[in-house]
């Protein structure tokens, strides 16, 4: 049987959703474009953003992205890049969002994505298609729920050395805000190959400009800590994610609203 490599923690969102041990799918902001791209229906202004994070400690599995988000009347479009590994081994992925509000308490988004793997030993670069879907509902003032699906039929590159599987994933969770200042987020994640795993942090905003947050998720048990800060229109985020076998992967990621 071919061997086969599972993507399914490589492509993460910003800083944020990291200190919040990858919680995403009910979070609000420009990051929403790699974890539920509903979050992203309610910009109104031109945004970009970058975010780096050093994996485990080591160069070589370190990753990067870039955002484009740019608002046209009633609806949201966005362009993304992710890049994992380096020259010998490497993930990409390029995706286009579109994004809009149903009615103002539900919003939806749809993105495509193009992988492309390259492996020395191939000398070459192979690519394949996916599609990502997710919706987000205000359910209260203080409640607000999301779903994500991300490829929900298999996607596969195919290279000599074997069959590269990306991750089919479906995630739902919830995003409680007990007050102005302190919110609560769960999510529950299911890969198509893996057990359920459950994520759920805490974020608390201080002075409306400095926010704290820490997270924690399972299978495997991994914790998670950050800090954001914003000023004026640039927004800086840094997480440290640390896993049980693997150590720590400390992130940084900045946005600019325009």
């Amino acid at each position: 049987m071919a061997p086969a490599s599972i993507a399914q923690d490589v492509f993460l969102s910003g800083s944020r959703s990291q200190a919040l041990a990858g919680a995403s799918v009910s979070l609000v902001d420009c990051w929403s474009v790699f974890g539920n791209q509903a979050g992203i229906a309610q910009i109104d202004r031109p945004t970009v953003g970058g975010t780096f994070q050093n994996r485990f400690l080591v160069e070589e599995l370190s990753s990067g992205s870039g955002i484009f988000i740019l608002p046209i009347q009633s609806s949201v479009f966005a362009i993304s890049v992710y890049q994992f590994g380096k020259t010998t081994f490497r993930h990409e992925k390029f995706g286009v969002t579109f994004a809009r509000s149903l009615n103002p308490r539900l919003h939806f988004g749809l993105q495509f994505n193009y992988y492309r793997f390259f492996l020395a030993e191939d000398n070459r670069s192979v690519g394949s298609y996916g599609l990502e879907l997710g919706f987000q509902y205000q359910l209260t003032e203080q409640l607000l729920l999301g779903i994500h699906s991300l490829n929900p039929y298999k996607t596969s590159i195919k290279t000599i050395s074997g069959e590269y599987s990306y991750p089919s994933l479906f995630n739902i969770g919830a995003h409680y805000k007990l007050s102005d200042s302190f919110g609560f987020i769960a999510e529950l994640e299911k890969d198509l190959l893996y057990p359920l795993n459950f994520k759920t942090g805490v974020e608390y905003d201080i002075l409306n400009n400095l926010f704290i947050r820490t997270g924690i998720s399972g299978k495997p048990f991994q914790l998670a800590a950050g800090m954001g800060f914003a000023v004026k229109k640039l927004k800086l985020d840094l997480a440290v994610a640390y896993n049980q076998y693997l150590g720590n992967s400390p992130s940084v990621s900045f946005q600019y609203q325009f």
